[in-house]
């Protein structure tokens, strides 16, 4: 990738303001305690990115003065729709574990580029060039819990929007339902069905309270000191994933009698299977490997009334191992298929044990210790894979949806999956090691399966 299309390119912040809520919050709302799975989150924010190109035909003049009235709109639209969302707009209170819903407001950030959007779309870019176009956020008492940057590319019009959201409040569900209670707000009206029927819920303390002290987990993640790493965006077309799936279920009729495996796990495989033999040919031998993917427990814990719209951090681990039967073996694709869906299949199984809040708890830190003691054994190769997949993350604001969506910025090595901008396809944002990265771009079966131009 040519780093000059990148260091030519100045990003100037024109404007910096906070959104408030069109209404103020109720007095009763103004305090928010945290659940106890909140209090398990690191303090850390998500940060993705919406990119849309410029109008077909627009001329350049026009489509700014255009993005300068879309700018508006969205300053107005997250007005309303904080009303409904009200605790983004507060303030976290560390030491005392809750939301203080004081309408301080949203951080919303004017910006603009001095290039073209189209060098930002290619998937080779790596998300360190792209974290100019977020609005950077770290906690602090004042800090606010959401910030958006509207992002104008003077050269060519399209327009990137940059959305950081605390961790420790929202889950990666919770942020695309805020992203598409938005998008309908400033399409149709805040008073749209959409958006008035099945409100957000925070209430989930109340069956989840905070606790005087959590159990000390490690961390699902391998932070290497010195470790550089790289990233990229590896493109799977629906018609790969179907021939994927007809390959497993021929293999194993039997076992997938019933249901097929899902794009997910079937994209999660490939790339596995790619990590798997990457290590190999590093350190010499078959090694084992584990993969941690994240779930999410609404409508999953169907004893317990847990509202689809609950907002909060309610998700699980669900780790998956590998391990060698003797140096000779080797990984087959449906048998690491199979290790993943029977996992999953368990980790489903057990959702549906939990009778009260103190189970729920339970089982969600059993799941995490699991997880951390797996990830940081000696001679194992772990890493992390989140899917975003089926969430509404493409946003049509009242300009369409957007040509792509990608995720911003990490330390550690993990894997997130994306859906296609026709929801059938999935991308896969991967972050390894740089010297690991080049070796798995080499690899036959991701070359086979991936577009990565």
């Amino acid at each position: 990738m040519n780093q000059h299309e990148f260091s030519s390119q100045v990003v100037q912040i024109v404007s910096k303001k906070l959104i408030k809520p069109a209404t103020p919050t109720p007095p009763k709302l103004i305090t928010m305690k945290i659940s106890s799975l909140d209090q398990l989150n690191p303090s850390l924010y998500l940060s993705f990115l919406l990119f849309y190109p410029a109008e077909f035909g627009c001329k350049v003049d026009n489509q700014i003065a255009k993005n300068t009235e879309r700018s508006k709109l969205l300053e107005e639209s997250l007005s309303q729709v904080l009303t409904l969302f009200y605790p983004l707009a507060g303030r976290y209170t560390k030491d005392d574990l809750f939301i203080d819903c004081n309408d301080h407001g949203v951080e919303y950030v004017e910006a603009r580029v001095s290039g073209q959007l189209a060098p930002f779309l290619r998937r080779d870019v790596d998300s360190k060039q792209l974290i100019h176009l977020v609005p950077f956020q770290s906690e602090s008492p004042t800090s606010p819990l959401v910030a958006v940057q509207f992002n104008t590319f003077d050269q060519c019009g399209g327009v990137a929007i940059g959305l950081s959201i605390s961790h420790k409040i929202a889950d990666g569900f919770v942020m695309s339902k805020f992203i598409d209670r938005w998008a309908v707000a400033c399409r149709v009206g805040i008073h749209d069905q959409i958006i008035t029927n099945n409100p957000p819920r925070f209430d989930l303390a109340l069956l989840l309270p905070t606790r005087d002290t959590i159990p000390e987990i490690k961390p699902v993640v391998k932070l290497i000191p010195g470790l550089k790493t790289t990233s990229r965006t590896f493109l799977f077309h629906s018609l790969v994933i179907s021939n994927l799936r007809d390959t497993v279920v021929v293999k194993e009729q039997l076992k997938w009698r019933r249901s097929s495996p899902s794009r997910v796990q079937l994209v999660t495989t490939v790339i596995w299977k790619a990590l798997i033999r990457l290590n190999q040919a590093k350190h010499g031998k078959l090694r084992p490997s584990v993969i941690s993917n994240t779930m999410n427990l609404r409508g999953r814990c169907t004893v317990l009334p847990i509202s689809e719209n609950s907002c909060g951090n309610l998700y699980r681990p669900v780790t998956v191992q590998f391990v060698p039967k003797d140096k000779e073996s080797k990984p087959e694709f449906q048998d690491l298929v199979s290790l993943l869906s029977d996992s999953i299949t368990n980790a489903v199984n057990d959702c549906t044990k939990p009778q009260n809040g103190d189970d729920i708890f339970s089982m969600v830190t059993h799941a995490w210790r699991e997880a951390g003691e797996e990830f940081h054994k000696d001679e194992v190769d772990a890493y992390g894979f989140t899917s975003m997949c089926r969430m509404p993350l493409y946003a049509d604001f009242g300009w369409g949806k957007p040509i792509r969506v990608t995720h911003v910025q990490s330390v550690a090595e993990m894997i997130m999956l994306f859906d296609t901008r026709d929801g059938d396809g999935i991308e896969a944002w991967i972050n390894l090691d740089e010297n690991d990265m080049q070796r798995f771009l080499q690899d036959p079966h991701i070359l086979a399966f991936t577009c990565q131009a």
